[in-house]
């Protein structure tokens, strides 16, 4: 075995130096490629595809060799991680089928510590050569013993799901955790349900760590969500599966993924490296090895190294579980950096489910009322309830009383067999409502013949309101409340507030997530009323939300479902939308609250296959994570949907630009029920008709897709663009909303040099220009005389209006740095947002987002003051100066152009003024130039100082009258020149020379 470790240890170098001499996107690609071709059957667990995770484990390595490790932590410890089993069955009896018995899971949880301990019985069977490096990880597993809200429980949670699940799948992922959910940075969440992936049957999947740094495997950074492991049903704890006779090993294997462990041979085979550094390269997976687990190898597998043996009985491998019986030191050392460090496995060392809440004798606890539902389209409803033995004695008798209104309906007394944490439901005789709704409770009277020792558990109540069904349209704009259902209201995450949308007064559903702690993780639900489309064919639910995420990655997410029976089951999902999917804007640290209608966005749903149905309702589920999430115009109605139909979504091009001959890009929609194969474009530019098409396609129903148009010899001036939905799939359009849309394009050839200044004085050469044909820009004299560039944005209640103040194109006339100097006054106005941007063009403005924004602000970081009066600067107080750096932009020389642009929020008037694009700070003197350092030794300066641009001689003249330097600039300014000393020092000359004056200076050089 020490050969083995030496060729280990010689590859693994090899294999370094070879990947520093590859492009790494092609390594990662290999591996992504093999990972999906090899390991997809069994195994959907996805590893980290870029080496930061593997930097980040390697720091964190170093750090626990180091002194300053924390004690608590330490490799002596044995962590204990709270893990809770989600069984997602079909309904049948406990112990048939999907629904495993209790006995099975804990037998299950029991043999996963084994394996993690090396307490397991088939560890003799571990080769003698890997006896050295199989150890005891010192990680053991609990049922938790408590549950999110403080009750005492098994850890297991049983749901009715009915279906099959692929993990593959963010949305089937999804599901399975709006079933049933616990806080993942408390407890592993481990679901156990049938899994299948497009016809073939999966074993299990797991979530790979985070890090604290990084983003260990999930770009959306969805984990919080979807963080835990999945387990097919078959291969859970012991059972004859159909591929191999399971000995709960897929968990074990599965858990190694949660604590960041990768397979063994790497996902590649033998140049790939699963950065465990004793376990040997393996050239492939051992899926299928079984009894009797030859060693040293199965037959038939090829080995990376002669002579080397296959660590086929690694958990880590694809070998069937009677041949599995190892961790080696290398993994647990991995495993435990991950816990100690790692967001989600840290926090659950100190999980309150480890931690058991006091237990008394005869406990019997109301933990559900499963119906009636918070609204009900019948007046005769029939009540059950949910009870759950958290007694330590077995419950063989107890008594429950229904309330209507406080008033005593009937009462339930019951002889039973309920073991601790066994449940069983309570079906109460049918009850009539009063028309209004009411208040129903449940109330248990008796336990065992006797009181109930732990009474906070015995009382549980729902307000039901009884709805008859409403006819469509359903409409809820939140102008003046809400029809909706659920938690609504200003204590509750779901409440309705102002959201700037096209005007800045408009209401909106806001899920308050930013700094909801309190309900972190948790779904939190309202519904329609019930609705009846009897007569309907066909229907469309939709509806804008706008959402920001957050810098750190912690996102939110929607689902919405449909009920055919009046919300008695939700099984039809309609939309589901998480992370970085659900972002209509970029994310942002703070609070979210939307400025216009840019950053929301609508949605159609086709909601046709409830037609014909009475009492149909819709859920709306929002995951609460990080930041704010605005709904608005929910709209339920009869609508026709066409076959063909293309929606306009927006248009984009260069507003200026040097071009006659530029690309535009516009978004399309398919509104219509059949995918688009293709489609043209029909419009006119600058009254020509204009006309180009698009083949070849597959864009489904409610897509999104962009396309790039070109258009040519435009005018050197502003130019209109008008373009119009043609044919879709050879037919005419179908639905003539939203078949326009249109553009003006300015194309300027004006040119300027660095460096200049811009004071509103006097006319200038700047292009004021909006996207919506509506600038905000023009010029204000102020009380004290001057002139300075305004945007009203105060009285202009239209948001989102893009206003445009754009710079000639710019040469940076040989600087080598540079920079933008203005000065800006803005007071902003409580609940008002403005958005202002300076941004840079290196391509003569066709496009403006491949430089950074030079500034890019709302109206907190712009303002001066606040004011809710219209905003008029009248003293030099009421003026923020602004440096920005230019550098970036020296190297594209000709063909720079800088844009002032301001998004209209409705907030307040904004000023600015005295722009200025030079390579120096403003001169501090009067004089037209000036020379220094003087006396100068190496090198000497000239500044100038000039009211106007002008062309100028240079000249450097020593005593006996000779020229040392001549020079001549065209656009001297405001800026400044450095030259090279003369070699020989003394007095010497400078004399500046323009068509408007002529000026001497004295320069004295000192020796070196």
């Amino acid at each position: 075995m020490q050969s083995m470790l030496h060729h280990r240890m010689i590859r693994t170098q090899s294999f370094r130096l070879l990947t520093k001499s590859l492009p790494y996107s092609l390594i990662l690609l290999t591996f992504f490629i093999s990972h999906f071709t090899v390991a997809q059957e069994r195994c959907a667990a996805k590893a980290p595809t870029t080496g930061e995770f593997e930097n980040w484990i390697s720091r964190k390595r170093d750090l626990k060799k180091s002194a300053y490790i924390i004690p608590s932590l330490g490799q002596n410890t044995v962590y204990e991680i709270p893990v809770v089993v989600h069984i997602l069955h079909r309904g049948e009896s406990i112990g048939q089928g999907t629904n495993l018995s209790s006995e099975r899971i804990k037998a299950q949880i029991d043999s996963l510590t084994a394996d993690f301990r090396r307490t397991n019985a088939d560890r003799v069977n571990t080769p003698e050569d890997f006896l050295p490096f199989a150890v005891d990880t010192e990680i053991s597993f609990v049922l938790a013993r408590q549950d999110p809200k403080g009750n005492i429980t098994d850890g297991i949670v049983r749901a009715n799901a009915s279906r099959v699940f692929n993990p593959f799948r963010t949305s089937n992922l999804i599901d399975m955790r709006t079933l049933s959910y616990w806080p993942a940075e408390n407890y592993l969440n481990i679901y156990v349900a049938d899994l299948r992936s497009d016809g073939r049957d999966l074993i299990g999947s797991a979530i790979f760590p985070e890090s604290d740094e990084l983003v260990g495997v999930d770009p959306e950074g969805d984990q919080q969500y979807l963080d835990g492991v999945f387990v097919d049903y078959q291969y859970f704890g012991n059972n004859n599966a159909p591929a191999f006779v399971s000995r709960g090993r897929t968990l074990t294997h599965e858990v190694g993924h949660f604590l960041g462990l990768r397979h063994i041979w790497g996902d590649g085979g033998c140049s790939f490296d699963d950065f465990v550094s004793d376990t040997p390269f393996a050239a492939d997976d051992n899926g299928g090895y079984s009894s009797p687990c030859a060693f040293p190898r199965p037959e038939g597998v090829n080995e990376c190294t002669e002579g080397e043996p296959v660590m086929f009985q690694n958990y880590m491998d694809y070998t069937d579980d009677v041949c599995m019986n190892l961790f080696t030191e290398g993994q647990k050392d991995r495993m435990r950096i991950v816990l100690e460090n790692s967001p989600r496995r840290l926090s659950v060392l100190s999980s309150p489910g480890l931690i058991a809440p006091a237990q008394f004798v005869n406990d019997l606890a109301l933990t559900e009322i499963l119906s009636p539902d918070q609204a009900e389209c019948d007046n005769q409803i029939s009540p059950i309830l949910r009870v759950t033995n958290h007694g330590l004695s077995e419950v063989t008798q107890y008594a429950i009383s229904l309330f209507i209104d406080g008033v005593e309906a009937f009462s339930v007394s019951r002889n039973t067999s309920l073991l601790p944490f066994e449940s069983e439901s309570v079906s109460f005789p049918n009850q009539i409502l009063p028309s209004e709704g009411a208040q129903i409770s449940f109330r248990i009277n008796q336990v065992n013949e006797g009181l109930d020792t732990n009474p906070t558990n015995d009382l549980i109540y729902q307000n039901i309101n009884y709805l008859s069904s409403i006819n469509l349209p359903f409409v809820q704009d939140f102008e003046d409340g809400t029809e909706l259902i659920g938690e609504i209201g200003d204590q509750n995450a779901w409440q309705i507030a102002n959201a700037p949308r096209e005007f800045p007064n408009n209401n909106a559903l806001l899920f308050r997530s930013f700094g909801n702690n309190a309900s972190f993780g948790e779904e939190l639900i309202f519904t329609t009323p019930p609705l009846d489309l009897n007569g309907v064919d066909t229907a469309v639910l939709s509806f804008s939300y706008a959402y920001s995420g957050t810098p750190e990655g912690i996102f939110d997410g929607l689902i919405v479902r449909g009920s055919a029976n009046c919300g008695f089951s939700y099984n039809e999902e309609i939309f589901s939308e998480i992370g970085t999917g659900l972002e209509t804007t970029f994310p942002t640290a703070s609070e979210f609250i939307p400025s216009n209608q840019i950053e929301w966005r609508d949605t159609t749903i086709n909601i046709s296959e409830f037609q014909d149905t009475d009492g149909v309702r819709f859920q709306f589920i929002g995951l609460n994570g990080s930041n704010n999430l605005y709904l608005d115009d929910i709209r339920i109605e009869q609508s026709q949907i066409f076959e063909y139909d293309i929606s306009l979504q927006s248009i984009q091009g260069p507003l200026v630009t040097c071009d006659d001959d530029v690309d535009i890009r516009i978004q399309i929609k398919n509104a219509g029920s059949q995918p688009i194969t293709s489609f043209s474009i029909e419009g006119f530019v600058n009254s020509e008709p204009f006309t180009q098409s698009f083949e070849n396609l597959s864009i489904d129903w409610q897509e999104y897709q962009s396309f790039s148009i070109n258009v040519s010899s435009l005018n050197n001036t502003e130019n209109s663009i008008i373009l119009n939905v043609g044919e879709v799939n050879g037919r005419v359009d179908q639905s003539t909303i939203s078949n326009s849309v249109e553009a003006t394009i300015t194309i300027n050839s004006e040119e300027d040099d660095y460096p200049l200044t811009v004071d509103f004085e006097e006319s200038n050469q700047w292009i004021n220009t909006s996207p919506q044909q509506n600038s905000l820009w023009s010029t204000d004299t102020l009380p004290d005389g001057n002139v300075a560039l305004r945007a009203s944005s105060f009285e202009t209640q239209t948001l989102g209006i893009q206003s445009w103040f754009v710079s000639p194109a710019l040469s940076t006339g040989g600087l080598d740095s540079a920079g933008v100097f203005f000065r800006l006054s803005y007071a902003s106005r409580a609940g008002f947002n403005d958005q202002f941007s300076v941004l840079i063009s290196g391509d003569c403005g066709r496009t403006f987002d491949e430089l950074s924004p030079l500034l890019q602000v709302s109206s907190d970081s712009l303002a001066i003051t606040s004011s809710n009066q219209q905003w008029q600067p009248s003293s030099d107080e009421d003026w923020k100066e602004f440096a920005l750096d230019l550098s970036e932009s020296i190297p594209f020389q000709d063909s720079i152009r800088v844009a002032f642009v301001m998004i209209n929020g409705n907030g307040n008037d904004l000023y600015l003024d005295d722009i200025s694009i030079r390579g120096n700070e403003p001169a501090n003197y009067e004089d037209v130039f000036r020379v220094f350092p003087n006396p100068a030794v190496f090198d000497f300066s000239l500044g100038f100082n000039l009211t106007t641009k002008e062309a100028v001689a240079i000249e450097l003249i020593d005593m006996s009258g000779k020229v040392v330097i001549s020079e001549e600039v065209d656009n001297a300014f405001n800026q400044i020149l450095s030259f090279e000393s003369p070699r020989n020092p003394g007095l010497y000359f400078v004399r500046v020379s323009s068509p408007n004056f002529v000026r001497t200076e004295r320069l004295f050089v000192s020796p070196n």
